[in-house]
């Protein structure tokens, strides 16, 4: 992956990986409700300004912080990637058991885009790359 950065915090990163015109997303660390959802709306304005159709969302260190969200992700947020042209979201489970069930749980709502899990970033580029 060749990343251009787009945003950056110790703990939240966008950037946008030209070749294959997707946006890697890295969440680290302990969030609360309205970190997690400040997040979300930098990841759609990012969205708008790339025309990126796919994500990659690696959570793989994250820690707890997600259980009050889990539900608001999974039916609004991920909708509203819909919305806004994302075909296919491929979602790195976090280390952390808390965040790995927060996680699981989300999945259960979400309706559209096309979206996985998966154990590590490795798997999940090779699922986003055959999604057409």
């Amino acid at each position: 992956m060749e990343l251009q950065p787009l945003f950056e915090t110790p703990n939240f990163t966008i950037a946008h990986d030209d070749l294959h015109h997707w946006l890697y997303i890295s969440w680290r660390g302990e969030y609360d409700c309205t970190a997690v959802i400040t997040g979300c709306i930098l990841i759609l304005r990012h969205i708008e300004l790339t025309k990126s159709q796919k994500i990659l969302n690696d959570s793989s260190q994250v820690l707890d912080g997600w259980n009050e969200v889990t539900r608001w992700v999974g039916e609004s947020f991920f909708q509203e990637l819909a919305n806004h042209g994302v075909r296919a979201v491929a979602w790195v489970k976090a280390e952390d058991w808390p965040a790995k069930a927060a996680i699981n749980e989300a999945m259960q709502y979400v309706s559209q885009p096309l979206a996985d899990t998966f154990d590590d970033t490795v798997a999940a580029c090779r699922w986003l790359e055959n999604i057409r």
